[in-house]
């Protein structure tokens, strides 16, 4: 916060005053602060801007964004730096900026809010227009100015809803109960499936849906959606059902060699904007990669394909090289470069031509290689430029010679550009996601490992201060914003995964610890909220941009209870899932990680024990173990055993015969 003033004092000196300061200079948030100096009169999300609005009988203008949204960046262009539509906010509204990645509470509100009003999910920005007591009157993502692409524009909406305030307070009462009742409606799902078919009717399920998404022609958008995949590959493992491995080996091979995965420096973009994911949204989000990265480890155990080893590795290096400070990892990075979207990554046919040239490639291997790399004359992005991925004419086993040093040469071309703007803010919950992934990475190489254990105790010592768990911290500045339950929940799994790793009691208390606090945080009276303040945001199991919190708590608390044998705390967990488990069935396609929940209770877990040495040595055989629920404990034993939460059921000297045994339980 320090180095951001001087910055602002030292642009001050050199270019003068900004011709506009609005409240959110005060903010830490660097998506907040590049919005201080719009002619919008902007206010953070708190109790005084609301209380301001009914005050002065002002509707509340509601942006949320984050600072690597290119749709964020280009509603700002067009509407928040233009001087008549700051006019209309600043007479008739109150205007509140929030960054969702700052208060991720605020935003799953709301976006539950757009979803129930108008069908559509997940949309930044997402921009509200509501009353000064929350009731939503408009609710829609990216606004035009004006009037365009079949969107009412903002010089529409800002003067129509002030006036239907002013003059028609009855219509406006009528608005509001409609989409109330919009909201109700979408709640209203399919009726229950039965236990012993979900699993079938899952895969039903993702295989209509991937082939919808197949045959799309209208560009619909494709998300990795990993938590579908973990489901898919974890009923794989239990009951053989290969179309759950073709499904997920597909969409991962697919990736791997699209233009979602940035070919030439690793690591996975958001999103693809095509359905045959060549042209990415080009924001790299921390947690799209953490939750890719052990699917693509399990992948790699379970086919021992090249591929999704290297997507791993490149991936880990991509992140140490450009997106980490010592030992954590920052949120994003902008999809824009140089005021150009993709400016970074993208390439020209003749600059690519050139540099090959020069590296003595003839002229059919400059042709060969860059069809490889999908890299053309008309392009495959916009203004004649190409996106890279790797051309799906060629196999795997086709790769031509001289693409090893192509991608060096690409990679040398990129330095001699602006690299993207970095949120530098130390999430807590996407951190631990990352930490997990470098553990489970440890199968690979055992330093990944090692980077994971300096990463877990640098978060902890930066975001848990003094017996208080926070949300992020960013740069040196000290941390105000207090931990959500998506935090707690992710940090434990990651805690939890270092046991595993190091077989050390210590981290085991320190969960006992953490959940304590989660308990007391975030449930009551029976129900677990994303957030620590009265009333609170009830949580939801619906997995978006990333897998939902609740479910990932239940998975931790059923973990610690089977490695620590707490029967209470097993049968207390027990029973929430159960309280839940028709809300969970309900909407079972959209809540994969609460649905496998459901599944690991009814296949149950198996604890695998045995000394904290032999437990070591034998890491990548015990990785390989097709069970997705198996845990491991270090135990003074002579023998491998394997337990469940009543009791032991099998053991062995010979590791060998122990995992048969696990195999014939499926």
């Amino acid at each position: 916060m320090i180095r951001l003033m001087l910055m602002y004092c030292l642009g001050v000196m050199l270019y003068g005053a900004p011709d506009f300061t609005n409240a959110l200079i005060h903010e830490k948030s660097p998506y907040l602060i590049h919005h201080a100096h719009n002619p919008v009169n902007w206010y953070p999300y708190t109790p005084e801007a609301f209380a301001k609005a009914k005050k002065e009988h002002k509707l509340i203008f509601l942006s949320i964004g984050f600072s690597t949204c290119h749709w964020c960046h280009v509603m700002e262009k067009e509407s928040f730096t233009n001087s008549k539509i700051a006019q209309m906010l600043n007479k008739d509204y109150i205007s509140i900026k929030v960054d969702k990645e700052e208060m991720p509470d605020i935003d799953i509100f709301y976006q539950h809010i757009y979803t129930g009003m108008t069908g559509r999910h997940n949309s930044w920005p997402l921009s509200i227009i509501m009353t000064p007591d929350k009731e939503v009157l408009y609710a829609s993502s990216y606004i035009p100015p004006v009037d365009s692409y079949g969107i009412p524009g903002l010089e529409t909406l800002l003067p129509k809803y002030a006036k239907l305030v002013r003059e028609n307070p009855e219509k406006i009462a009528a608005l509001i109960s409609k989409n109330l009742r919009l909201i109700s409606q979408k709640r209203e799902k399919n009726e229950v499936p039965a236990d012993q078919n979900i699993t079938e009717r899952y895969v039903l399920k993702m295989a209509d849906y991937f082939k919808r998404i197949e045959e799309d022609l209208n560009g619909h958008s494709r998300f990795p959606m990993a938590s579908n995949l973990r489901l898919l590959l974890d009923i794989y493992m239990l009951n053989g059902d290969k179309r759950a491995l073709q499904m997920v080996q597909k969409k991962l091979t697919d990736m791997a060699q699209g233009g979602i995965y940035d070919q030439i420096e690793g690591g996975f973009f958001r999103y693809a904007t095509d359905p045959e994911w060549v042209i990415p949204h080009f924001e790299k989000m921390l947690y799209t990669n953490a939750e890719l990265l052990v699917l693509y480890i399990r992948m790699w155990l379970l086919t021992g394909k090249p591929l999704f080893q290297k997507v791993v590795r490149e991936t880990i290096a991509e992140y140490h090289r450009h997106l980490e400070k010592e030992h954590l990892f920052f949120g994003a990075t902008d999809a824009d470069s140089s005021g150009r979207e993709g400016g970074y990554f993208v390439y020209g046919y003749d600059e690519v031509n050139e540099a090959l040239k020069k590296a003595d490639f003839n002229r059919t291997e400059r042709e060969t290689l860059m069809e490889f790399f999908d890299i053309s004359q008309p392009g495959n992005f916009k203004n004649d430029l190409s996106n890279v991925n790797i051309n799906t004419g060629f196999s795997q086993d086709e790769i031509p010679k001289g693409a090893k040093k192509v991608k060096k040469i690409l990679r040398q071309l990129r330095t001699k550009r602006e690299f993207p703007f970095i949120d530098k803010k130390i999430i807590t919950s996407w951190n631990a996601m990352m930490i997990k992934a470098l553990f489970k990475a440890s199968v690979l190489e055992s330093r990944y490992g090692k980077d994971a254990i300096r990463s877990l105790d640098a978060l902890l010592h930066k975001n848990y201060k003094n017996g208080t768990l926070y949300h992020y911290t960013i740069g040196y500045s000290r941390p105000e914003h207090v931990a959500f339950l998506e935090d707690y929940a992710f940090l434990i799994d990651a805690v939890l995964e270092a046991y595993e790793h190091t077989y050390d009691e210590r981290y085991l208390k320190l969960v006992k610890k953490l959940i304590a606090e989660a308990k007391g945080k975030f449930y009551r009276n029976g129900v677990w909220y994303l957030n620590q303040d009265e009333p609170g945001i009830k949580t939801r199991y619906l997995d978006k941009y990333y897998t939902s919190p609740l479910p990932r708590m239940f998975h931790d608390l059923l973990t610690f209870a089977s490695l620590t044998y707490d029967v209470t705390l097993y049968h207390e967990t027990k029973k929430m899932i159960a309280d839940e488990r028709e809300r969970i069935l309900t909407a079972f396609d959209k809540s994969p990680e609460a649905l496998r929940v459901l599944i690991r209770l009814q296949y149950g877990d198996i604890i695998f024990k045995a000394k904290k040495a032999q437990l070591l040595a034998h890491k990548k055989e015990i990785a390989k173990v097709r069970y997705p629920f198996l845990l491991t404990k270090s135990e003074k034993a002579d023998l491998f055993l394997l337990c469940s939460m009543e009791s032991c059921f099998f053991y062995d000297k010979n590791l060998t015969k122990v995992l048969k045994e696990i195999k014939a339980r499926k």
